[in-house]
């Protein structure tokens, strides 16, 4: 910090002479002492001489007089130029030590004591006056008393001798005890000018802290107040007077805050500490804040909150209205699924058994049309059961170590032919890393993915490989398509969102597919990333974390079946669904596959056609939502706890409700959703009577 006698040296400068100034006056008591010689002298002195002396002493003293004056009355103008009338103060009293100094040697008679009285007595009390008077500027107190000093010292010793030695002594001492006293005046005075500027400079700044606090207090948007230790009103802004004046309360300075709380209508709550809401009676809302002070009292402020609020409740309005428009959206795809579902679950079961009844050179070509076609609509359905399913928390992954290779080899083998009918090149690069997922899962997000690579790129490449990085391996699917714009990076993996399919071809899918890859990757915990130019392609990427432990063997499951004719052939399976297209497809298609079908249409006719047969059946087929809010599940236990016998049950559900979905799974009986190829359909009858025979 800069000292203030640094920091206000020409400040105090100036004030330093200005108090010379103010003092100096006095400077005109001495003249009468210079008219006192020339009568002293009159008769011993030529008169012409006495006379000059005494016109050029008047003049001295009138000199120093005008400049001292002359400065006190411009003392602003003249700030700016202190040193030169420091330089004007100290010549004054040169001229003036000159007048004395020259009546000394013109005038002065050791051999006449009222002579030396006259000559040396005014020098004297010019010294010790100008001590007491020109402290504030002692370069000029010395210039006043050294030389007169020196000279009348000189000529006593000089001319008188010994008789003058102690009072030479003493004329010669008063200059040095003029220039002790004088700096230690002045340092009095220093000191004193230094307090009172630092008082000036921190009630300025205080003053302006002050301003700065009340224009920053008024221009708040809050009103706010603060009290004493006794409760009393020591500080407002006139957004509190506002508000307490349009509920009739007057704000004052001394009023008791509490009571000018209380009076207000509805009263302001005043006890509580922290955040209170305060309610009037046109609307508005504020927000209260009340806080402590460490001495005694408080502050207290007053925000008006209403258009916070209004916002708020527009915002959950809107996030209820979306919550609505959320589930109803949910329910009317599940509903649509679900009617979607049962005819063309019997569409392919009929197909199924056509198929094979007339499969033949001319009608192969036809019947792969028509499987194609079925096969789009399935894979359309299954999307949107994915999501369900996702959504739902149906989908539980089972985390093991797994080779990429093995996925990126059945991927390969997959994709290589369809890339070759869009003129497309698909390459996968070799790895050996061993990771830790799902690799069910993880299958299905790279299929997605490289499906989506192939469908958006014409004549270009796609290139599938991974990366170590860390802990961590990128997989990385690149190819050289259309590209994304920045502001879409994150639409695309909302569900439904599809670009550079303004047409909504069907061949390019639903829009679900990088809907389903963002839900696995979170359900797996795996980061999934994009980084796209548009025009020059994209890059898709999941960050998997690296296997700590895994078995180099190549476990490859047992796919063997055994043949219908073997594991179905004279199996008593008994129907149960309330679509008769359904039914008519399942027992046309099982009966074909040597079963003994048995079908139903509700629960009251299943258990009537089972109170007539004493045989029992081997295997339910049931699907899961039935008539009268009946399902499957209960038809399926309430027939193991009326009859009693062993059978195996199969649950086939045509909802992707979430909720539904979420019943189904949790029944622990096996699941298939509508539409069923034929093909699975048979695997999974063959596993489940295969397990009941075992």
């Amino acid at each position: 910090m800069v000292p203030t006698e640094t920091k206000y040296h020409n400040e105090i400068e100036v004030e330093r002479l200005w108090v010379t100034t103010a003092l100096g006056k006095s400077v005109l008591l001495l003249m009468p002492f210079s008219l006192l010689i020339v009568l002293g002298l009159w008769n011993t002195e030529p008169h012409a001489q006495l006379l000059a002396w005494f016109t050029f002493s008047s003049f001295t003293h009138l000199f120093r007089w005008s400049i001292l004056h002359y400065y006190r009355s411009r003392k602003h103008r003249l700030a700016a130029n202190v040193n030169r009338y420091k330089t004007l103060v100290l010549l004054a009293g040169m001229v003036t030590s000159a007048s004395w100094v020259l009546s000394a040697l013109l005038f002065l008679d050791v051999n006449d004591p009222a002579n030396v009285l006259f000559i040396c007595l005014p020098p004297i009390i010019q010294a010790v006056g100008a001590m007491m008077t020109w402290f504030a500027y002692y370069p000029a107190v010395l210039m006043l008393s050294i030389p007169n000093g020196l000279i009348i010292t000189f000529l006593l010793l000089h001319d008188g001798g010994e008789r003058f030695l102690a009072a030479a002594i003493t004329i010669l001492i008063l200059p040095m005890l003029s220039y002790y006293y004088t700096q230690k005046f002045s340092s009095m005075l220093n000191h004193v000018l230094e307090l009172s500027f630092e008082n000036a400079t921190l009630r300025q700044e205080s003053e302006e802290k002050s301003d700065h606090l009340e224009t920053a207090l008024e221009n708040m948007g809050q009103g706010i107040a603060m009290s004493d230790k006794h409760d009393g009103l020591r500080m407002w802004n006139q957004h509190f007077s506002q508000l307490l004046a349009s509920t009739d309360s007057r704000v004052h300075a001394n009023a008791q805050l509490t009571q000018l709380l209380n009076s207000a209508t509805p009263p302001v709550p005043t006890s509580t500490e922290g955040t209170t809401q305060y309610r009037l009676a046109d609307g508005r809302v504020y927000e209260i804040r009340q806080v402590p002070l460490t001495h005694g009292g408080r502050v207290i402020t007053f925000t008006d909150i209403t258009s916070l609020i209004k916002r708020e409740t527009a915002l959950e309005n809107a996030r209820k209205e979306a919550v609505r428009a959320n589930a109803a959206k949910t329910r009317f795809l599940a509903s649509a699924s679900h009617d979607l579902r049962q005819p063309i679950h019997a569409l392919g079961l009929f197909f199924g058994e056509l198929s094979e009844r007339v499969r033949d050179r001319d009608t192969a070509q036809l019947i792969a049309q028509v499987d194609d076609s079925i096969a789009a609509i399935n894979s359309m359905l299954n999307a949107l059961l994915d999501v369900s399913k996702l959504d739902a928390g149906v989908v539980k992954p089972e985390f093991q170590p797994c080779l990429l290779a093995d996925i990126f080899a059945r991927l390969k083998a997959e994709f290589q032919p369809l890339a070759q009918e869009n003129l497309n090149a698909v390459r996968f690069r070799p790895c050996r890393y061993w990771v830790e997922t799902d690799p069910a899962m993880l299958e299905r997000m790279l299929r997605n993915l490289i499906g989506n690579a192939l469908r958006y790129t014409e004549n270009g490449r796609v290139l599938v490989g991974a990366r170590l990085r860390g802990s961590q391996v990128e997989i990385q699917v690149i190819d050289t398509g259309h590209g994304i714009p920045p502001d879409q990076l994150k639409e695309v993996f909302v569900e439904f969102h599809q670009l550079h399919n303004p047409g909504r071809n069907r061949q390019q899918g639903l829009g679900l597919g990088l809907a389903i890859v963002k839900r696995l990757g979170s359900l797996l915990h795996h980061r999934v990333a994009v980084q796209s130019s548009v025009g020059r392609g994209s890059c898709f990427s999941i960050n998997i974390p690296l296997a700590v432990k895994h078995n180099p063997v190549d476990m490859a499951h047992d796919t063997r079946l055994a043949s219908p004719s073997a594991a179905l052939q004279d199996k008593r399976i008994l129907l149960l669904d309330d679509d008769d297209s359904v039914l008519a497809s399942m027992r046309g298609l099982l009966t074909r596959w040597g079963c003994k079908v048995q079908s139903a249409r509700s629960h009251e006719e299943v258990m009537r056609q089972l109170s007539d047969c004493s045989e029992g059946f081997d295997l339910l087929v049931s699907d899961y939502r039935l008539a009268d809010d009946v399902t499957g599940v209960d038809v399926a236990r309430d027939i193991l706890h009326r009859f009693g016998y062993r059978f195996a049950v199969l649950v086939i559900t045509g909802d992707t409700d979430p909720e539904r979905l979420r019943e189904a799974e949790a029944s622990g009986f096996p699941l298939l959703h509508k539409p069923v190829h034929p093909a699975k359909l048979r695997a999974t009858l063959q596993h489940l009577l295969g397990k009941k025979m075992a």
